[in-house]
C-alpha cells in the first residue's frame, strides 16, 4: 500500500512590520515562527505547505520583507494565494516563484504534487473585505481541471464558499459560489475545497465536495 500524500495547509498569517501586534495584542510573527518549526518536525514530513490568504495585514512591503525572513527557516516547499488583507502586487514582487497563471492580475496557480493536483484562487477584491471569482479565473479553472479526468484535485481560495454561522464573516465571504460550483460540477476530480479567512476550523459539504 502507498504512503499517504501529506499536504499542510496555514492560513491568515497577519504578519505585521517587525515589533508590531496585529490588533495591537497578537504577536503573530511568534506564532509563524511556532509554526515552522512544527512543520519542520512533522515525521512523516509533507510533501507541501498551502497558505490560503492573508498573509500579510496591512499590507505594505515591509510586512511582506518580514513574512519572507520568518518563512525563510521553513524546509518544506510552499505556495500561497492571497487574502483580502493582502496586494496583489506586492505579494506577487515578495514571491515572484510563486507559479502564477497569469503575469497581471489575480494570483491563481496550479502544483503538481505526485498524483496530486494544488489549484490555487485568488478570491481578493482589491479594497474590499468580500471574496469573488473574477470571470477570467473560474474559465481558468474550468480549462485547467480539463487537463485531466483522473488526477485528483485540492481547491484552495481565501473567502469561504460556504455559511459558517459565524454572521461578521458570512458577510465577508465568497460572493459568487454559485459560479464556483458550476465549474466543479463539471469535474468531479475535484475532491476538497480549502479555505481561510474566519479564523476557525470548520468542515461541511460545498455541492457534494468536502469543504473545510
Amino acid at each position: 500500500m502507498s504512503a499517504p500524500l501529506l499536504i499542510a495547509q496555514i492560513s491568515d498569517l497577519h504578519i505585521k512590520r517587525p515589533g508590531v501586534l496585529a490588533y495591537g495584542q497578537v504577536d503573530t510573527a511568534a506564532a509563524l515562527t511556532r509554526c515552522v518549526a512544527t512543520l519542520n518536525a512533522f515525521r512523516p514530513r509533507p510533501e507541501l505547505v498551502v497558505i490560503s490568504g492573508d498573509l500579510a495585514d496591512t499590507p505594505v512591503a515591509e510586512e511582506y520583507e518580514h513574512l519572507n525572513r520568518l518563512l525563510a527557516p521553513l524546509e518544506i516547499g510552499f505556495a500561497a494565494v492571497p487574502g483580502n488583507h493582502d496586494s496583489r502586487e506586492l505579494m506577487r514582487a515578495a514571491l515572484p516563484k510563486g507559479g502564477y497563471a497569469q503575469s497581471t492580475g489575480p494570483l491563481n496557480s496550479l502544483h503538481a504534487v505526485g498524483p496530486l493536483d494544488l489549484v490555487l484562487l485568488d478570491s481578493s477584491v482589491p479594497g474590499k473585505p468580500h471574496g469573488e471569482l473574477e470571470a477570467p479565473t473560474l474559465a481558468w479553472l474550468d480549462t485547467t481541471l480539463a487537463l485531466s479526468s483522473t488526477r485528483p484535485a485540492l481547491i484552495v481560495l481565501h473567502h469561504p464558499p460556504f455559511v459558517t454561522g459565524i454572521h461578521h464573516m458570512d458577510v465577508q465571504n465568497l460572493r459568487n459560489a454559485g459560479a464556483l460550483a458550476n465549474v466543479l460540477r463539471r469535474h468531479p476530480r475535484a475532491r476538497l475545497v480549502a479555505a481561510g479567512h474566519v479564523h476557525r476550523a470548520a468542515l461541511t459539504q460545498f455541492f457534494g465536495v468536502p469543504a473545510t
